[in-house]
């Protein structure tokens, strides 16, 4: 489910205003640099992710992750999410504070703050990570299995992956990702430092799709490439991403 996020005020860094309890930031390179990348991106995994990305953790709870739904298990998960480390997304607000109390208008879960009246019900969750997704390029990867052995198969596949990265140095996301815009494009590292992070993963994009285009004029060009074979779309680099 989609929310028809302006992606012209996501290119531009507008905050997302969800009422008048939750206002969602979109933090500048800068800000996430200073924040410190590899928690920054932790928090948006924490609130973006699906059973699929936590299948090991929810077996060892003795939880079947294709019987959780993605906002149970948000569920699970929002009131772990500490004030210092959500600050630079959502500010002030305090997702420990939420208990989960039944709406017995139609019987369902919802988390609740009875002291400041926020309420983030499923409708709210799904408008806190569609723009989170939106805003990292985030594809939620749905996993199934067909049996009961591939089953175990995927969740020690995880479990080993988890225990291998545990032991690796962190490796900066972002550090080859800033180098080849500010080399190609011409940035400074100021210019960089406060583009919104929508707005330069988008500038990311499109330095892809050009690149793209002008390899593709240039064989047709030489004629080393039939343009009858190629989706004339592809010569177009101010398509859409």
């Amino acid at each position: 489910m989609t929310f028809g996020v302006d992606e012209l005020q996501l290119y531009f860094g507008d905050d997302y205003k969800i009422n008048d309890h939750i206002t969602i930031h979109q933090p500048t390179v800068g800000e996430i640099v200073a924040f410190g990348e590899q928690r920054y991106f932790g928090i948006v995994h924490a609130i973006t992710c699906i059973p699929s990305d936590m299948k090991s953790r929810l077996d060892d709870l003795g939880i079947d992750w294709t019987k959780i739904s993605d906002y149970e298990l948000f569920l699970m998960i929002a009131p772990t999410l500490k004030p210092e480390d959500t600050s630079i997304l959502f500010g002030d607000l305090d997702f420990t504070k939420l208990k989960q109390y039944i709406n017995q208008q139609n019987n369902k879960i919802v988390l609740a703050d009875m002291e400041t009246g926020l309420i983030v019900d499923e409708m709210i969750y799904l408008r806190i990570v569609d723009y989170l997704r939106k805003v990292h390029g985030i594809k939620p990867k749905v996993e199934r299995y067909a049996n009961k052995i591939t089953k175990k198969v995927l969740i020690e596949e995880e479990r080993t992956k988890l225990m291998y990265a545990a032991k690796e140095p962190f490796k900066s996301y972002l550090l080859p990702m800033i180098s080849c815009v500010k080399v190609r494009m011409g940035y400074t590292k100021d210019y960089i430092r406060n583009e919104g992070y929508y707005e330069f993963n988008n500038d990311l994009q499109r330095l892809c799709v050009i690149i793209n285009t002008d390899q593709l004029m240039a064989g047709c060009y030489a004629g080393t490439v039939d343009m009858k074979k190629i989706n004339k779309k592809e010569l177009n680099w101010m398509r859409e991403l």
